[in-house]
């Protein structure tokens, strides 16, 4: 068969490789938010200014007392959502890291509060949503791997908690969706010449910051895949 001229004037607008149908996907929720005096989100003033009160939040604990004062009673109160919660150290961590877990924290805030500026960070906040086909029984596995793969490794330490409450038992059906908290340390925690410095290897950029959600977006999409299986 010859081609012809009306051959190319019919195939002229025809795409090279089949068109693909879009597949509008959606990805977990995933942002990171600074912990100090006076950062802003959106025009938004912080909720809870040190370490200290953001990782007994999402502990859901009442007990530890930071510069600004005791806790708030309704951290205690709000226990019934905690699913699951921990600190999430290096294998070669000093002993009194692990035996007093807020101590880190208590730290981390005393370093920015001497440098005199309100815009200090002495952690990050991170909030990740996980995703309701991942069943209950995964979400430990998931959020523990994901902190040790991505920050513990590299030195960070994570105080971590599981938050979620479901509704009147159908499907899908919560009054908060689950979702885990990440503190994790900004500044050198270990006792060395370093200490109260700002770490660059975690966290400290826009880059790092999006490496980190691609990485619980593959996560994620992995664990549900993985669910459908069984």
């Amino acid at each position: 068969m010859l081609i012809i001229q009306d051959h190319f004037r019919k195939n002229r607008d025809e795409p090279v490789s089949p068109r693909r149908s879009v597949r509008h996907v959606n990805w977990p929720d995933f942002n990171i938010r600074p912990i100090s005096e006076e950062w802003m989100y959106f025009g938004r003033d912080p909720a809870y200014k040190t370490a200290t009160a953001n990782a007994a939040y999402v502990w859901r604990d009442s007990s530890p007392v930071d510069r600004h004062g005791p806790m708030p009673r309704r951290f205690a109160e709000r226990r019934c959502e905690l699913k699951g919660s921990g600190l999430a150290l290096p294998a070669n961590a000093p002993l009194w890291a692990a035996t007093d877990p807020y101590r880190i924290w208590a730290e981390a805030d005393a370093a920015t509060a001497e440098t005199g500026d309100p815009t200090a960070v002495s952690a990050w906040h991170v909030v990740m949503q996980i995703p309701t086909p991942i069943r209950r029984n995964n979400w430990r596995w998931l959020v523990e791997g994901f902190i040790q793969t991505e920050l513990v490794v590299k030195g960070a330490a994570v105080a971590w908690a599981i938050h979620s409450l479901e509704g009147d038992g159908s499907q899908n059906d919560w009054i908060i969706s689950p979702h885990a908290h990440l503190i994790v340390t900004a500044l050198h925690w270990r006792h060395e010449k370093r200490h109260g410095q700002r770490h660059p290897f975690w966290i400290a950029s826009w880059a790092q910051q999006k490496r980190m959600e691609f990485a619980w977006r593959r996560r994620c999409v992995s664990a549900r895949d993985f669910a459908r299986l069984l």
